[in-house]
């Protein structure tokens, strides 16, 4: 039987992380099942910026949940170019921690407002499709839900995206000319739509500034270069294998 979870944050660590959170030399290692999950959003983040990083997975998850700060993963790990050790918990922290490192808000704070807009509002497509429809047993729910899903979530999703990357200039991005994390976020939910709908929805002719932005990020040289590694492989299967997508 494993030994009750004492673990907290500790002040000691509050200096390592305020004097890195702008660097970005580090090497980090994610912690999480072989699967995208809870840590989608992580893995493309660390890919697209061409971060220097591996997946690890728990061997006995039963004895080692106790050593994370909440008991779940994922947990990321950070070593600094000066050996310093940084631990970030929790899906939403390590998604903000990442994007301030890499500039994944924008320039000024009405960047960054409009980057979490948009990515809550891409979440919500994504987290509606993977917790209301892909983990669903009872198949008969199952076809109601994914039916509601196409039919009166979708579209206006796809309509209101479509109309804010126009405004954007049609250039690939949400928020001025860089990638952004809603950017990394609209290929997880492209990659869900057109692989339960192919054309239906989205297509470079039916969604022109939509199929820019998600074809930029997917022509992303370290993107493309992860996505041929078999940790790549693992996850991809295993997402496959439990989630249907």
């Amino acid at each position: 039987m494993s030994s009750a979870n004492t673990r907290t944050f500790e002040e000691k660590d509050r200096a390592a992380l305020i004097g890195n959170i702008e660097k970005q030399n580090s090497s980090f290692k994610l912690k999480y099942f072989k699967l995208h999950g809870m840590a989608w959003t992580v893995h493309l983040i660390l890919a697209t910026t061409g971060a220097k990083w591996e997946c690890i997975s728990p061997q006995e998850w039963a004895a080692e949940k106790n050593s994370t700060l909440f008991g779940v993963l994922p947990v990321l790990y950070e070593t600094t170019s000066s050996g310093q050790a940084i631990e970030i918990p929790e899906s939403e922290a390590i998604e903000y921690y990442l994007a301030r490192k890499f500039c994944l808000y924008g320039t000024d704070v009405f960047d960054e407002i409009k980057t979490r807009s948009f990515s809550s509002s891409i979440n919500a497509i994504i987290n509606y499709y993977l917790y209301r429809v892909a983990v669903v047993k009872d198949e008969t729910y199952k076809a109601v839900m994914l039916g509601r899903f196409l039919s009166e979530a979708l579209p206006p999703f796809v309509a209101t995206h479509e109309r804010h990357l126009e405004a954007n200039g049609r250039n690939g991005h949400y928020v001025g000319n860089k990638l952004s994390l809603a950017d990394i976020k609209l290929l997880i939910a492209v990659d869900i739509i057109l692989a339960l709908t192919g054309d239906e929805h989205v297509s470079k002719e039916k969604t022109p500034a939509i199929w820019t932005a998600y074809e930029i990020v997917n022509d992303i040289p370290s993107l493309i270069e992860w996505r041929n590694t078999e940790s790549y492989k693992e996850v991809a299967e295993g997402n496959k294998r439990n989630l249907g997508i």
